[in-house]
């Protein structure tokens, strides 16, 4: 009996902590976020920006934003554009001009792009692990 309450005791004492342990899918994103932050892609958790309904963008996904400082060469005053991909399919979401054809390069669970003057953000679901950053990676690096 008495070795019943100690084994008891113990597990009200030892549960908590446990909980608080990250999971094995939370060390592994966090190691990939560190994979990211070494090739100068600042990684932050936000949500994806207003998607026109007309694209009719529907996802369960949790997505975080990859950004990354574009080169001065590639700096363009007043430049905000945004790109949306729907079933792999990339589409400016206003205009009508095509998207660069670099997007289509990036890792199937990328959603969103967007450019400014001075850097670009993809928000990304990160399912691709280290083989998606790779991907992603490059794709930024062939921006002309």
């Amino acid at each position: 009996m008495v070795y019943v309450l100690i084994v008891l005791g113990l597990a009200v004492v030892i549960a908590p902590l446990m909980s608080a342990m990250p999971s094995k899918s939370q060390r592994a994103k966090a190691a990939l976020r560190d994979q990211a932050r070494a090739r100068n892609l600042q990684v932050s958790l936000r949500p994806l920006p207003a998607i026109p309904p007309r694209f009719r963008f529907a996802s369960d996904d949790e997505f975080a934003c990859y950004e990354r400082r574009l080169s001065t060469p590639l700096h363009l005053a007043g430049r905000d554009d945004r790109f949306v991909s729907i079933d792999g399919e990339w589409s400016p979401t206003t205009g009508v001009s095509p998207a660069p054809k670099w997007l289509s390069a990036l890792p199937p669970g990328a959603a969103f792009v967007a450019f400014s003057e001075q850097t670009v953000s993809i928000f990304w679901n990160e399912k691709e692990g280290l083989d998606g950053l790779n991907t992603l990676a490059q794709a930024i690096d062939s921006i002309e």
